[in-house]
């Protein structure tokens, strides 16, 4: 009982250090092929798999806001209503949304910091420009 006593906060300190380790990780210079765009490489990768909406939205705001101009995020979610709502929030933060693949477990967003001068595209006009 006494080793439980010790080891048990140990192992719980972990699982929550090993979680925050591991949705920390960037993974920088990953490559995609998006639809439209072609191939192009992910700045910084955003998962929010398994957070709630406010969260995914709150978090993705304050990285984007902060994020240099012409970087690419690839954003992560298995939430519906989290998935929905980032593309509309995507001008306010100076950013053009480059296309949503739909995965097994997951949507992921891709996105693109625009110039502090350009105007990003309204969310609903997907044809080239």
């Amino acid at each position: 009982m006494l080793l439980y006593g010790i080891f048990r906060p140990i192992g719980v300190l972990w699982v929550g250090l090993r979680h925050r380790l591991v949705r920390a990780n960037k993974l920088g210079l990953k490559q995609v092929d998006l639809p439209g765009h072609g191939i192009l490489w992910v700045d910084e990768s955003l998962n929010f798999v398994g957070d709630n909406c406010l969260r995914t939205n709150l978090l993705t705001k304050l990285v984007l806001d902060k994020a240099a101009a012409g970087a690419i995020f690839e954003i992560s979610s298995d939430n519906l209503s989290a998935i929905e709502t980032i593309p509309f929030m995507l001008p306010n933060c100076n950013c053009e949304h480059l296309a949503t693949i739909h995965e097994a477990l997951c949507q992921k967003i891709y996105v693109r910091k625009c110039e502090p001068d350009s105007t990003p595209r309204d969310p609903g006009n997907h044809s080239p420009s």
